[in-house]
């Protein structure tokens, strides 16, 4: 081997040291974004239940109601 050869090895290797550095640092930043996507998806969990069960509290007060109107006679 020559010393093109060798000096075309440390370039291919030089190029890949920096792919897997990129690879590793939108790694991190992938992990990151997944981290706030969790966050968001269990403070949407949250509010949905949150919700359903205000949903059904007022459904409840409306079906009383409308069982007190359907006692009253005209």
């Amino acid at each position: 081997m020559g010393e093109e050869s060798f000096v075309l090895i440390e370039k291919k290797i030089g190029d890949l040291v920096q792919v897997v550095a990129a690879l590793k640092k939108e790694k991190g930043a992938l992990a990151e974004e997944l981290a706030r996507k969790d966050g968001e998806v269990r403070e949407l969990g949250r509010k949905l239940a949150e919700m359903t069960r205000e949903r059904n509290e007022v459904k409840e007060r409306v079906e009383k109601i409308l069982s007190r109107l359907d006692g009253i006679e005209l």
